[in-house]
């Protein structure tokens, strides 16, 4: 199996995992119900689910440079699976609850770890248009999650869902195994450094906290203001759920033409530059939504939004599959760590201000606050040469 087929393979893997993790909110009010509980209590779910995804990045990491990558991908997306297919099989809340936390820490190892795998597979110069390829897949799943999480609500019951997903990994767990490399590498000297000597590498590397700080900045914005979006398309232009769902999945849209394009910008303009233009078209994204109240701004605003994440994203993550040449998965789990911190921040913060201020208030600061985070690519990555994610001995 070439390459390029194994990417796909892996890139159904991202797909499916974000589809399981954002299909779950439109489904909170009849699973409710299903489950003879409240709202705030199947809320839970998507808490548990979320933390140890975000914690279990710091474990990963480790695990996959010392058992290897395509390893630690296959048995944690085979767990994934079976823990997805118990989801829907279960009947009662304290069940569900308890498998909601472990497939969210097997989730943890499919995607971070597939970045690091991307970084193992590709030269530099074809790694952006890889790891763009894979991003556009998965996020496309956080995006569908949704619509179809909306759509079973609305007709089934969300255990069918579960069940779906899970059985749906079966292809892709078999396409993983029979692409996986038949003759196991031959060890490198690098494999003989304690893991904590490569932490200690990485993070005695200026450049590594200048990447960490700016992906946890573009969770912060990013993923702050995007959670909104459809409470936006709600309360002010008074939409159904169903058709916001159905406008968040345009958002794939633009980030799928990011990955087709990437490779052709990148051509002209410089990497270190990649992340400053993502990000201006992040804040012509949120700015339209802001100033225009109405479908067609949203509509647009989405397609926008998933074509500057795609850049600045993309380029970003390039950078960290650099960073430790000698432990690249823990590098990548860090990248992720910090993503996740950063979106996991934001939407609390962001609440508050709707809460106390409204859409048009939080529109306006996440507009400003991407900005800010515009200016900081720029200084942060100013000082860069082609050769930015290597590493300063």
């Amino acid at each position: 199996m070439n390459t390029n087929k194994k990417l796909r393979a892996l890139s159904l893997g991202g797909f499916l995992v974000n589809a399981d993790n954002r299909a779950i909110a439109p489904m909170l009010p009849a699973m409710a119900v299903a489950l003879n509980t409240t709202t705030t209590h199947v809320a839970l779910l998507v808490t548990a689910y979320s933390i140890p995804y975000g914690v279990c990045q710091l474990f990963y990491g480790a695990l996959a440079e010392k058992l290897g990558k395509i390893t630690i991908i296959l048995v944690s997306f085979c767990l994934f699976a079976i823990g997805t297919i118990m989801c829907g099989i279960v009947h009662t809340y304290s069940w569900l609850l308890v498998l909601r936390v472990l497939t969210g820490a097997f989730a943890a190892g499919i995607i971070p770890t597939t970045l690091a795998q991307i970084g193992d597979w590709f030269e530099r110069s074809e790694r952006p248009r890889a790891i763009a390829f894979f991003m556009s897949v998965s996020t496309t799943g956080q995006a569908l999650g949704i619509v179809i999480g909306g759509l079973v609500a609305q007709f089934f019951s969300y255990r069918i869902l579960f069940i779906l997903l899970g059985v749906a990994c079966i292809p892709s767990l078999i396409s993983i195994y029979r692409g996986r490399d038949r003759v196991a590498p031959k060890p490198i000297k690098t494999e003989s450094i304690p893991f904590y000597q490569r932490y200690r590498e990485l993070f005695r590397n200026r450049k590594s906290w200048q990447i960490y700080g700016l992906v946890l900045c573009e969770g912060l914005v990013f993923f702050g203001g995007f959670t909104f979006l459809g409470v936006y398309g709600v309360t002010t232009l008074h939409l159904s759920y169903l058709t916001i769902g159905i406008l968040t999945a345009t958002y794939s849209v633009g980030a799928v033409v990011g990955s087709k394009t990437i490779s052709r910008m990148l051509a002209h303009i410089a990497a270190e530059k990649m992340p400053m233009l993502g990000s201006a078209l992040m804040i012509l994204g949120f700015g339209i939504i802001w100033v225009l109240p109405s479908v067609v701004a949203l509509t647009i605003g989405f397609i926008i939004l998933g074509l500057g994440f795609s850049y600045c994203h993309s380029t970003l993550q390039t950078f960290a599959t650099d960073l430790l040449l000698n432990g690249r998965a823990i590098a990548v789990s860090m990248f992720a760590f910090s993503l996740f911190l950063g979106s996991g921040l934001g939407p609390i913060g962001l609440g508050k201000i709707f809460d106390a201020y409204g859409s048009s208030v939080l529109l306006g600061i996440v507009t400003i606050g991407t900005a800010v985070f515009c200016c900081l690519c720029m200084v942060l990555l100013k000082k860069s040469d082609k050769r930015y994610g290597d590493i300063e001995h």
